[in-house]
């Protein structure tokens, strides 16, 4: 557990934590208004608040805009899993995916083999975007060090399988994930997948010195024995209880109240009493 003072940076996940595990828009209410005021407050005080999720960087950089961050490029973003970091106007991928073209053409098969038509790139739904139509599949738009498949589960479950096969073959490590309905695939180029947000937050932890707390709902939020990072959840079951002890707050609130509950606790370490709000 992180020792109690001031956070230099707080990341949030997105799906699970931000908006529900059945992923829409953030709404438009109390909680975004609350929301809102704590990352000001946050923000006068020197935290930055930014995301990090499995997402591309640019849809990721919208929607922070949209809910109440900086302006982009103005908050931190760690994208695609991991492997995308923007800091500033500065983009750095962490680590190179070489066999992509590969790794598409595979999918491409897959797609074949199931007659399924290729449709535009899509976005996710809590971007605003939605599923292929019926009888086509995409590619997840925007990504630079990975790929993400959406389209009728049985075709992303074979070419997931297909894809984890012929790297193995290949002796290219990747890891691929699915999503809880089985109709999106996220291909990294590391495995294990939570190899990729590990690395990149020890190194963000070890720049200057930083205290990070990284905001999430799922096992795959926590960051354990890296100096630096420490780790919150909003209420979730699939937190396990050694995960609780030994995060430094759980939150008894689901989604963005969570989040509201969480950022709250630090702007109470992070903000002298009897400071002005906004």
């Amino acid at each position: 557990m992180t020792a109690p003072g001031l956070f230099d940076t707080v990341l949030l996940d997105v799906n699970g934590t931000l908006v529900p595990s059945v992923a829409r828009p953030p709404e438009q209410g109390p909680a975004l208004h609350r929301f809102r005021a704590l990352v000001r407050r946050l923000t006068a005080a020197g935290v930055r608040v930014g995301l990090c999720s499995d997402s591309p960087l640019e849809q990721l950089r919208e929607l922070g805009t949209g809910i109440g961050l900086e302006a982009a490029p103005g908050f931190p973003v760690i994208a695609e899993n991991g492997n995308v970091v923007a800091d500033g106007a500065a983009v750095r991928v962490v680590t190179p995916f070489p066999a992509l073209p590969q790794v598409r053409a595979e999918v491409e098969r897959a797609a074949v083999a199931h007659g399924l038509r290729r449709a535009a790139d899509v976005t996710a739904p809590e971007f605003g975007g939605g599923p292929p139509a019926p009888g086509t599949w995409a590619f997840g738009a925007n990504r630079r060090a990975s790929a993400g498949v959406f389209g009728p589960p049985d075709f992303v479950r074979d070419a997931a399988r297909c894809v984890a096969l012929r790297c193995g073959d290949d002796g290219v490590e990747v890891s691929v994930g699915l999503s809880p309905d089985g109709s999106c695939a996220g291909i990294h180029p590391y495995a294990p997948a939570e190899l990729g947000k590990r690395t990149t937050l020890a190194r963000l932890a070890g720049e200057r010195g930083r205290r990070v707390l990284m905001v999430g709902n799922s096992p795959a939020d926590w960051i354990p024995g890296v100096p630096g990072v420490a780790c919150a959840f909003v209420a979730d079951d699939s937190v396990p209880d050694d995960v609780r002890d030994a995060a430094w707050y759980v939150s008894p609130g689901e989604d963005l109240e969570g989040v509201v509950d969480i950022l709250g606790r630090v702007v109470r370490r992070a903000v002298p009493r009897g400071a002005a709000r906004s």
